[in-house]
């Protein structure tokens, strides 16, 4: 044995029968960013993959240690991108492409802006249950449709008088006029992607992260019950009618008081059989995208 190879068997030696040595071993096999990420702020002018191993490493720690063991073996920087992306986006964040992950938290918003023309070209589907407040198909070409501010305050108030109904298919077709006049108090569900474009995005923080990852889950049910509630009121006659009548009832009361009172105002809703169980749960603090938000 040669003096050279001698010395390191010396040093695997010794390196177990140090615990602390054994311990820097391990550390530097596992964790081999352990200073490098030492500080908890994200240094987003970095390149994006060592972004996402911060971020792992706070946030996904399972990711992280797979990530480290593909690094070890050699895996290329797409490998590395399509691994990262597929792994986050199963934990609930849906990440395409790890140059976005600069760029704070990626989350896609699925609110309405009922004043633009093109809402209604895509959404003929929606005309019908918009009629009763007196909103209809945009004439002509336009660049945005003039609704007057009573719409919206009764669109709010039939979303909200849905949501008291102890039956679980009205309070879905609370959901739906809750995303059409954008007041189910979750972020995505409230904002178009424009809307969202114009607020900071959480940054990837384990802290934000775990809010975003609620976030994304609560606006990703109340959809789906916005689409139950759709189909349910479109095959209900009675509970159409309930609709248009409640509606005209809050338009009297605004046009008498100029305000409603939603703790005074009571509206009914007959026929609706409910047909669907599995609501959205109202949440009293409900999520917003951040959590001092307006």
């Amino acid at each position: 044995m040669n003096p050279l190879t001698e010395m390191y068997e010396q040093l695997a030696l010794s390196l177990t029968a140090d615990p602390l040595l054994l311990l820097a071993s391990a550390v530097a096999a596992f964790d081999p960013f352990w200073a490098d990420f030492d500080d908890t702020d994200i240094d987003y002018e970095t390149d994006p993959l060592t972004i996402a191993l911060q971020v792992t490493r706070s946030a996904f720690p399972d990711i992280y240690a797979e990530a480290v063991e593909r690094l070890r073996s050699g895996a290329s920087y797409a490998e590395m991108d399509r691994l990262l992306c597929k792994a986050i986006s199963a934990k609930g964040i849906p990440l395409d492409d790890l140059d976005t992950i600069g760029w704070g938290v990626p989350m896609t918003a699925v609110g309405v802006d009922l004043e633009d023309p093109e809402f209604y070209a895509v959404h003929t589907d929606l005309l019908p249950v918009l009629a009763p407040f007196g909103i209809d198909l945009p004439e002509g070409e336009t660049y945005s449709v003039d609704l007057p501010e009573c719409i919206h305050k009764v669109g709010c108030a039939i979303a909200a008088s849905l949501h008291e109904q102890t039956d679980p298919a009205l309070r879905q077709v609370g959901w739906l006029f809750g995303w059409l006049f954008s007041c189910t108090g979750n972020s995505l569900v409230d904002y178009s992607d424009e809307a969202l474009a114009e607020i900071p995005p959480l940054s990837c923080s384990a802290d934000d992260i775990a809010f975003a990852v609620e976030l994304i889950e609560e606006a990703d049910g109340i959809m789906r019950d916005v689409q139950i509630g759709l189909a349910h009121l479109k095959t209900t006659p009675d509970l159409m009618a309930a609709l248009e009548r409640n509606i005209a009832h809050l338009y009297r009361e605004l046009k008498k008081k100029g305000k409603l009172d939603e703790r005074i105002i009571r509206l009914e809703w007959e026929g609706a059989d409910s047909r669907v169980d599995g609501t959205a749960v109202v949440d009293t603090g409900i999520l917003q995208l951040r959590r001092d938000a307006a």
